[in-house]
């Protein structure tokens, strides 16, 4: 049976082992120990069950996995970060409701914003989904639009602001207007740019994606072709990172 997340990680508890990364063809990912996974229930969309665990994901560690291609290298995509031509792209599927996502975006995302992103190494190609909702969409489409003024970063970060998510997020019509000032985008071309067309079709082409790929829980990271599960620490992301630059 499924249940809300809670505000905070849980305790570990005793890992399962879903088919969370189901590709079109078969590849042997090595499925292993999740680290604060949210597992969205049967039927997409819906409430969820959280795990945790201490153990690295085995398919962070596997050596023979093929790389999974899922880099775009679009000089025009609104929500990615970094230098087009960076030699490492994590593409970061994500959702405004998650918890955990928040946690990642709190404890290790500034760090690799300061080595990595900033230095040209790293490039983030965020991918955000909606596997809670309505909320989730209309984050994610007041995301892109954000992106399309340059500002998507800030947009991110204020919504996961000291561990907050967008349950949290007040979207009036004067929320938005304070946010927008916030992150410093024109008002009203961000709620317009949130409503457009092609917003709408990027947040749904990014969220078809993610099921397609068998992504069944937030965050999950795909770097350079290698797939990392759950809100793991800095250390896991720069051990990964690090080997692609050749370190």
């Amino acid at each position: 049976m499924s249940q809300s997340m809670p505000e905070t990680p849980a305790a570990p508890a005793k890992p399962r082992f879903p088919w969370f990364w189901i590709l079109p063809i078969p590849v042997a990912l090595g499925l292993g120990i999740v680290i604060g996974m949210q597992i969205a229930a049967p039927g997409g969309l819906g409430p969820a069950v959280t795990q945790e665990s201490q153990e690295p994901s085995a398919a962070t560690q596997s050596e023979t996995a093929q790389r999974i291609e899922v880099e775009r290298h679009d000089a025009n995509d609104p929500t990615a970060v970094g230098a087009l031509d960076a030699p490492v792209v994590m593409v970061t599927y994500s959702d405004y409701q998650c918890g955990y996502c928040a946690k990642w975006a709190n404890e290790a995302l500034p760090s690799l914003l300061t080595s990595y992103v900033e230095s040209g190494q790293l490039r983030i190609e965020y991918r955000d989904i909606m596997f809670f909702g309505e909320n989730s969409r209309q984050s994610a489409e007041l995301a892109v639009a954000a992106g399309k003024q340059g500002k998507y970063q800030e947009f991110h970060d204020a919504i996961f602001a000291k561990g907050a998510t967008a349950k949290d997020a007040d979207y009036s019509e004067a929320g938005l207007k304070d946010l927008a000032e916030h992150i410093d985008v024109d008002a009203k071309q961000f709620i317009e740019d949130a409503k457009h067309t092609d917003t709408v079709s990027l947040v749904q082409q990014n969220h078809d994606e993610a099921n397609a790929l068998g992504v069944t829980g937030t965050p999950t990271f795909v770097i350079n072709g290698r797939p990392i599960v759950g809100a793991q620490p800095l250390e896991a992301f720069v051990q990964v990172i690090d080997k692609e630059l050749g370190r």
